[in-house]
């Protein structure tokens, strides 16, 4: 009776050790994310958000981070999506090319990275020229994958008004 007491006991921890060791089993995430943006060409970046002029180019940081709780380091996809704009130039900030997605039928640009997710995991960030190509309000979104919330998705607005004198001048004087 005392074996199978102590084995009883023995397998009890074992099982204690194993859920503790590898959390449940199951990974979660969190992320962190933001848009930024530059009025003097991409030599600093602030969180306000401005019109620009169809033609002018427009200057976007964005910065996403992942994390989990564990250890081993998981892949997140990533997009980013922009309607009406024309790609001009998409790089991380080691200065590797982003290839944009293009799609001609709803005039829409993706771009697709993989954020590395950790307990440690760094924060990620991307700059992104653009140039406006039709006026109105556009909505730009941050989407994360299915590991993901959905709530986690970010999105930012900015408008796009017809070239004037005025948006002439003030992008000259830049």
């Amino acid at each position: 009776m005392k074996k199978l007491r102590r084995f009883a006991l023995m397998g009890m921890a074992v099982c204690m050790m194993t859920v503790s060791v590898t959390g449940c089993g199951k990974t979660k995430y969190k992320a962190d994310s933001g848009f930024f943006y530059s009025s003097d060409k991409g030599h600093t970046y602030g969180d306000g958000t401005k019109e620009y002029a169809i033609g002018e180019t427009v200057y976007m940081k964005v910065k996403y981070h992942v994390t989990t709780n564990t250890e081993k380091e998981k892949k997140v996809k990533v997009v980013l999506t922009i309607p009406n704009v024309e790609n001009v130039d998409a790089k991380y900030m080691d200065g590797q090319v982003i290839t944009p997605n293009y799609d001609a039928a709803n005039n829409v640009t993706t771009y697709e990275f993989t954020a590395n997710a950790s307990e440690e995991s760094k924060e990620q960030e991307c700059v992104v020229q653009f140039v406006p190509n039709a006026v109105g309000s556009v909505k730009m979104t941050l989407v994360y994958d299915d590991n993901l919330d959905s709530s986690y998705d970010k999105q930012s607005t900015l408008e796009f008004v017809e070239k004037t004198e005025e948006t002439t001048e003030a992008s000259s004087e830049e």
